[in-house]
């Protein structure tokens, strides 16, 4: 029985550091804020690149592991040299490989990641390859307590309805943090599963994305950009606690009696590649630990303010100890 088995996407990373983009402001469009763009037909040089290891799957379990958790990785993988290197990296992180699904024919996801070294902030340019036939198996997520679910791919609506008839049917419990196809299904394609979520976390543009879906609900520019508003709203369509992420403004969080707040810790933003999965993992990590949601937020802060001042989604994730050593270091509030 694992304590937490993660489920979604494991890529190779390539890191591209460069300080030649420019960040334009679109506040006018509320789920696409800023937009990084480079002179068209230039080439732009770096200084600093990197190979890391990614993927929505493997960074949080990276996480979950260095917390002291018994978890396993339910991914898929090409059999080639960079499915290889991920599995290798998985089980020196003391992670289960023994659910990841090997493709004879698609490669390895794999993603291009241009980060701005001036802000820290990064377009990512992905290959999803052989998560696109990922498949969900009942017999092999349901030996555990909790599940940890990232973005799907391919057939995702298939693998989706399989979790929740697991999750209706166990007593297994499941943290959600949807991917982008799945934000784009709305309310009414979400619906039945956030039903059944205990907890569910996006960020903020995902979360306007969301409620904007249900046409029923009337709200003007104040009210559909406000996060208390938002979270609200989705808490009425099901699931136990929901969480909110806001980038450098920090999180929230509001389990139905109260709303909490954090702002981000971090002074110095490196790279944000991996910062809502480090931020999420260890906030259910830190959840299933100690059974606090005000301590497991500050678990969340902590771990993501650190990885997003180290280059790479995994190479900033601290550990129990080093997490519970700064919890005063967060300030919360009660909204």
């Amino acid at each position: 029985m694992y304590d937490i088995i993660t489920i979604g996407g494991a890529t190779r990373d390539i890191t591209f550091l460069t300080d030649k983009g420019k960040v334009i402001q679109t506040p006018e469009n509320l789920t696409e804020q800023a937009l990084l763009g480079f002179e068209y037909g230039a080439k732009i040089s770096s200084e600093e690149v990197s190979f890391n290891f990614g993927g929505g799957a493997c960074n949080t379990a990276a996480t979950f592991s260095k917390l002291g958790l018994n978890v396993a990785v339910n991914s898929r993988v090409g059999k080639d040299n960079n499915g290889e290197s991920m599995i290798k990296n998985l089980k020196e992180l003391g992670i289960n490989t023994d659910l990841i699904q090997i493709d004879e024919d698609k490669k390895t996801g794999f993603s291009m990641v241009v980060v701005d070294k001036i802000g820290g902030d990064r377009v990512i340019f992905k290959y999803k390859g052989a998560s696109d036939l990922f498949e969900v198996k009942e017999s092999e997520i349901s030996k555990t307590k909790w599940i940890y679910l990232t973005s799907l791919a391919g057939n995702w609506e298939e693998d989706l309805n399989e979790i929740n008839e697991v999750i209706k049917s166990s007593d297994v419990k499941l943290a959600w943090n949807p991917g982008a196809m799945q934000i784009c299904a709305g309310k009414k394609g979400l619906e039945s599963v956030l039903k059944n979520t205990e907890i569910l976390i996006i960020n903020k543009d995902e979360a306007i994305e969301l409620v904007q879906s249900d046409k029923k609900i009337k709200l003007d520019f104040n009210e559909i950009t406000d996060s208390k508003v938002l979270l609200s709203i989705i808490k009425k369509w099901g699931p136990k606690i929901v969480i909110i992420t806001d980038g450098p403004e920090g999180a929230y969080v509001y389990d139905g009696e109260s709303i909490l707040y954090s702002p981000a810790t971090s002074k110095i933003k490196v790279d944000s590649t991996g910062a809502g999965d480090s931020f999420g993992s260890a906030l259910v990590g830190g959840y299933i630990i100690t059974g606090d949601i005000e301590k497991a937020l500050r678990f969340g802060i902590i771990n993501s303010g650190n990885v997003v001042s180290i280059n790479g989604a995994q190479n900033g994730i601290l550990s129990k100890d080093e997490i519970e050593k700064r919890l005063g270091d967060v300030n919360v509030s009660y909204l």
